[in-house]
């Protein structure tokens, strides 16, 4: 076996034809949004007879006057090989010694644990404890089993909807009943979806911003958005739910139509059973209710428009799943069941186009009523979506003494912030002075590093 450097051919090659699991930011597609971001790429993996049998992007982030090596959700490979794992790390630590290395970071894309749409444990899949251990034993930290969602780690709980062997009428029967009567009411509107274009991004943005402010989740800013949307090319999927409002009130009319002329024909019946008074009550319900309907929509048309945009979503592909990344929907039209429509449309996206997997992606591992995301799961859930829980996060000191430099100055960094707001209370120092300290800890390496006081 060989471990190097791969060329973007080579490693594209390998992570679009492996069997292994992957992630959307282990594609090549990566490599720009990373660079545009001001991050070198890497792409490290290990050849045997040369034939590539293990990959991973690594980004350099410059830190501390070395480098951030952060492999996000790879390596790509057979984890439960271990005579690979072993070959693999060790070569990666000769290697980063050698490249400026500082620290690296891994949060690979491998399960832990799996369990069924209610959080009960699947027994039969075992838990992944072995290549913890091994990673343990080549000196890697883990960061534990983190619930919740913070800005500098990924999401460890996914929510997942498992399509092989199935179809969508069979996938359909497992949603409850709130996810089918929701689906078929947004066919009852005639919710359509559309992708949008590049030059359309600003339509899922304006969706996600308001989902963001109602919902108060963590926010990301438009350029991060932008790039995905920018390098990932045909990887990414934006579609749009939306209801053209002269189709439905279109509908409505003939339908009201279609309903007064059956009523009419029965009434002329001089001799009507139970039966078909009863039926005639039940179209004069079903008449006022679609002319109610009528007026509501007539108004809404007026006053918002013939297309109201109801729900959008950016969707990642790769050779191993479709995934959900992020989404947002209108409160004001939540009647017309957009996000349902979106992801019915999606699912059955997969089943064209031959995907075993729809990754609903992020929960946050806490599945009491009083956790932060209980409704985002209980929407997931009620879909039949499987929860896969992934083994965390690995840290690993490279260049272990100006590595525990940098962690004090870290430690030093956070004392600093807080004296800074301590003394901004008291008007003690300026507040220029005291960002001027802080920012002279971390900017060039241990050198830079003078004693505050």
């Amino acid at each position: 076996m060989e471990f190097t450097e791969l060329t973007v051919a080579e490693y594209t090659d390998f992570i679009w034809n492996t069997t292994e699991m992957s992630h959307y930011f282990q594609l090549q597609e990566n490599i720009k949004n990373r660079e545009a971001d001001g991050y070198p790429v890497v792409l490290l993996g290990i050849k045997a007879e040369g034939e590539v049998i293990a990959a991973s992007l690594f980004s350099k982030i410059p830190t501390f006057g070395s480098y951030f090596y952060y492999s996000n959700r790879g390596p790509v490979m057979n984890y439960k090989n271990s005579e690979l794992v072993d070959f693999y790390f060790k070569s990666l630590d000769t290697y980063l010694k050698t490249h400026q290395a500082l620290y690296v970071k891994l949060d690979p894309y491998w399960i832990y644990k799996m369990y069924d749409k209610d959080v009960n444990y699947k027994e039969e899949h075992g838990t992944n404890d072995a290549i913890i251990k091994q990673l343990k034993s080549l000196g890697y930290k883990h960061t534990g089993f983190s619930v919740g969602y913070t800005m500098d780690t990924q999401v460890r709980w996914m929510s997942v909807l498992y399509l092989q062997g199935e179809t969508p009428a069979s996938i359909m029967k497992q949603f409850d009943s709130q996810r089918k009567r929701n689906v078929k009411k947004a066919q009852k509107y005639g919710v359509k979806i559309r992708l949008l274009g590049k030059d359309e991004l600003d339509v899922f943005l304006d969706l996600y911003r308001e989902t963001e402010q109602r919902a108060g989740f963590i926010a990301r800013p438009d350029r991060y958005f932008e790039g995905f949307h920018q390098y990932y090319e045909d990887k990414v999927l934006l579609p749009l739910a939306y209801i053209d409002l002269n189709e439905y009130i279109e509908k409505l009319s003939n339908d009201i139509t279609s309903s007064e002329s059956k009523r009419d024909q029965m009434m002329a019946n001089e001799n009507k059973s139970d039966k078909q008074m009863k039926k005639i009550e039940q179209l004069d319900r079903e008449i006022n209710h679609m002319q109610d309907e009528l007026l509501e929509m007539s108004t809404l048309r007026k006053t918002d428009g013939n297309i109201l945009n109801l729900a959008a979503g950016m969707f990642f592909l790769n050779h191993f799943e479709v995934n959900y990344f992020s989404g947002g929907s209108s409160e004001k039209y939540n009647k017309f069941m957009g996000p349902y429509a979106m992801h019915w449309y999606m699912i059955n996206y997969c089943f064209e186009h031959g995907f075993d997997r729809y990754n609903f992606y992020g929960v946050s591992g806490d599945f009491s009523e009083s956790g932060e995301d209980y409704g985002v799961y209980r929407f997931k859930r009620g879909f039949n979506a499987q929860i896969e829980e992934l083994v965390g996060d690995f840290i690993k000191p490279i260049n272990k003494p100006k590595y525990a430099v940098y962690q004090a100055a870290l430690k030093t960094r956070l004392k600093l912030s807080e004296l800074k707001q301590r003394k901004r209370n008291k008007n003690n120092q300026s507040e220029d002075e005291l960002e001027t300290t802080e920012n002279i800890v971390l900017q060039k390496g241990p050198d830079k590093i003078s004693d505050p006081n």
